[in-house]
């Protein structure tokens, strides 16, 4: 059943107990960035011809069960004082930019099953996870922003596109003169983080594992790739990569973990964040190399961005749906019989390519 159709928890996916209502953009974010009550565009309604969708940010809500919505109040907490201090320039130790990919995993997957629950999506979805099945559950990343600007606001980024709407792997969220760009998938920096990886990997579409992937081979670099992945973003102040362990019941993996043969494995125990089984480190990626960061109290301090290193905002914004694009593409499809692709699927497919270029065009065009 649709989301549209069944109201569920929106961090479990159960019926809500002791019902209450979840600001996917949390209130406090709403006030430090301006009117809570101030109306925005959300998107496009395809079933109007794209009108846009107009609502206030109070209104972007979701249903919650009040022990899972109190569950993340400590994060929320955490995260507001961490938000504070980027906006003041300040060094952060690692632990709390572990906190804030915890924390854009928790905006990033709620603002997608919302969107999926109030607006009208050309397809709509059952979904196999929720906020709390997918919190640190795959490999991640973030690039932080700064800008020298006063003006004060909040902008979701890439969450309107229609390979989001498929698959929330990519988002940015603008914080008055901050700008958060994250991306998750699986496996998504493994490789380069010289972290167990299958070697191929590909989603299958029909059949009794439809929608899950199917990995072939494994593959573990001695050696961490410079740089870690083949995104190309404009330069951050941070820039950081974590792997994370995908568990396993394979006898073959004496660690547990997929791909890991051996539990006392030295180069994979430091590339792991200390006092975690499954986290790896942070990978710090600077242009000519990358840190490896196992310790959580390590300071992690603004790199220099400055003369042709620097970029708009818009120019930022428009590389979200270039990276939506990229992970797209990525992505290999097995079909099982007896289902095989269609002149839909591959017109839909299209669709959702020329919709996220449309958007970051749209973006590089701004005055």
């Amino acid at each position: 059943m649709s989301l549209s159709e069944n109201r569920l928890c929106i961090f479990c996916g159960c019926a809500p107990n002791d019902k209450t209502r979840e600001h996917v953009i949390p209130y406090w974010l709403l006030e430090m960035t301006g009117d809570p009550l101030r109306v925005v565009t959300f998107g496009q309604n395809f079933k109007k011809d794209k009108a846009p969708i107009r609502y206030s940010w109070s209104n972007f809500v979701a249903p919650a069960c009040d022990g899972c919505n109190n569950k993340y109040a400590a994060l929320e907490a955490q995260i507001k004082t961490y938000v504070a201090a980027l906006q003041r320039r300040e060094t952060l130790p690692a632990s709390a930019y572990v906190a804030l990919l915890d924390w854009l995993d928790k905006v990033r997957i709620g603002v997608w099953l919302t969107r999926h629950m109030i607006e009208n999506h050309p397809v709509a979805i059952t979904p196999h996870f929720h906020i709390s099945t997918r919190v640190a559950q795959k490999d991640r990343m973030l690039a932080v922003y700064v800008f020298d600007s006063d003006n004060k606001g909040i902008n979701l980024l890439g969450g309107d596109s229609l390979i989001f709407n498929d698959m929330p792997s990519c988002f940015g969220c603008r914080i008055n003169d901050i700008l958060l760009l994250n991306v998750s998938a699986d496996f998504f920096c493994s490789r380069g983080c010289g972290m167990p990886h299958p070697q191929s990997m590909t989603l299958l579409m029909g059949g009794e594992n439809s929608g899950m992937l199917k990995l072939d081979g494994i593959g573990y670099a001695a050696e961490i790739s410079n740089p870690v992945t083949d995104l190309k973003l404009f330069k951050p102040v941070v820039w950081l990569y974590q792997p994370i362990r995908l568990p396993s019941d394979d006898p073959s993996f004496k660690g547990g973990f997929y791909g890991h043969t051996n539990a006392f494995d030295s180069r994979l125990y430091e590339r792991t964040l200390q006092g975690q089984s499954r986290q790896g480190a942070l990978f710090r990626q600077f242009m000519d190399r990358v840190e490896v960061i196992a310790d959580p109290s390590a300071s992690i301090e603004f790199d220099a961005v400055v003369g042709g290193d620097c970029a708009m905002q818009k120019d930022i914004a428009a590389s979200i749906y270039d990276i939506q694009i990229r992970l797209f593409n990525a992505l290999r499809y097995e079909w099982v019989d007896p289902k095989e692709p269609g002149a839909g699927d591959t017109a839909y497919r299209q669709l959702q390519l020329d919709h996220a270029a449309e958007l970051a065009d749209a973006y590089r065009k701004l005055a």
